[in-house]
């Protein structure tokens, strides 16, 4: 029988500390060279990279999936808060999504004047971290952002077609709660 001193351990992810600054100009730069469509897309493939690699501390001493609610979203505030990226708040809004608001969170620029939501990055991070913790895939829009002048960043989640839905919404001129009051 091997000793605990033995046994392998997961291998945990390497993690660099960067200036909460230079998230900001990576989206700024990004998106004065490419179209705005193209670098959110090209920020939320990183943050779906970065969520993948977070996982594992996620999960390091019981599954996610085994958790109860209130639990894993505690759990998904400690992982993401201790590393400087701000508190998130959880609520139902709806049978099938939930939000995530987070008041001083991280990737906002609150001295831009973005014209709509622009926290891609961590966008793709939750996308990746709730897909591997409910086991299926979970799609994340961002629908208020401290970058466009909102009070708070605020995320919805759910099925990606049920998302979709409240996307299609909005992009006819609801605002995000009228969207969801429009799901059947």
């Amino acid at each position: 029988m091997e000793s605990q001193l033995t046994q392998p351990r997961p291998a945990r992810a390497r993690e660099v500390a960067l200036p909460a600054g230079a998230l900001a100009a990576l989206r700024r730069t990004l998106a004065a060279e490419l179209d705005g469509d193209t670098a959110a897309r090209a920020l939320q493939v990183a943050g779906g990279a970065a969520g993948h690699a977070l996982f594992p501390a996620m999960a390091a001493d019981q599954a996610p999936a085994a958790l109860a609610m209130g639990d894993f979203f505690a759990r998904l505030d400690q992982l993401l808060s201790t590393r400087g990226w701000g508190r998130l708040r959880h609520a139902s809004v709806h049978p099938g999504v939930g939000e995530l608001n987070a008041d001083a969170w991280l990737e906002a620029d609150v001295d831009g004047a973005a014209a709509r939501p622009s926290c891609f990055f961590t966008t793709g991070v939750l996308a990746a971290l709730l897909t591997r913790a409910a086991g299926r895939d979970t799609a994340v829009l961002e629908v208020a952002c401290r970058s466009a002048g909102a009070e708070r960043c605020r995320f919805l989640f759910g099925a990606p077609e049920t998302l979709q839905a409240i996307h299609r919404h909005m992009l006819a001129g609801r605002d995000a709660d009228a969207a969801i009051a429009a799901l059947l």
